[in-house]
C-alpha cells in the first residue's frame, strides 16, 4: 500500500503525523519522536520471553527456520527497531500477541511491518533530499 507523508497515517503501534514531522509510538517505546532523530530502522522478530526485561529487539530470531529441534518453533512478536541519530534505540511492536514463524498471524504482522517501514524509508530518503537537494 502506498502511503501519502503529507496526511497523518495511523496504525494501531505507531502514527506518523507529517504537520509536525513526529511519529508516536503506541506499543514499544512509548513516545512522540521527531523525523529528524532517525538514523535507521530494521524489521525484526524478537524472542517472545524477553519483551520488556530488556531494551527492545536485542532477543532476536531469524525471519526463516532454525534446526530441528525443541527450540525449533519460538514465539516471536515482530517489531521495528528505531535508531537515533544519538543511538537510543526505539522499539515498535506489530504484534499484539506472540506469534511463530509462517503463521497466518506473522504473516500478517510482518505484512503491517513491512509497510511501517516503508514509511519510515520515505522519511529517511525524504530527509537525505533536504541534505543533498541534487539527489
Amino acid at each position: 500500500m502506498k502511503y501519502k507523508l503529507s496526511e497523518k497515517i495511523l496504525f494501531d503501534s505507531v502514527t506518523f503525523d507529517p504537520v509536525n514531522k513526529t511519529f508516536e509510538i503506541l506499543d514499544g517505546s512509548i513516545g512522540v519522536y521527531r523525523y529528524e532523530d532517525i538514523k535507521r530502522f530494521a524489521i525484526l522478530n524478537e524472542n517472545a520471553r524477553y519483551r520488556g526485561k530488556q531494551a527492545p529487539f536485542i532477543a532476536l530470531l531469524p525471519g526463516s527456520g532454525l534446526p530441528a529441534g525443541i527450540f525449533s518453533y519460538p514465539y516471536m512478536y515482530v517489531g521495528i527497531k528505531v535508531v537515533l541519530k544519538d543511538e537510543t534505540i526505539l522499539g515498535i511492536y506489530v504484534s499484539k500477541e506472540k506469534t511463530m514463524l509462517n503463521t497466518d498471524q506473522y504473516l500478517h504482522d510482518r505484512k503491517i511491518a513491512n509497510e511501517i517501514g516503508q514509511i519510515f524509508q520515505s522519511i529517511l530518503n525524504d530527509q537525505a533530499t533536504l541534505k543533498d537537494p541534487s539527489c
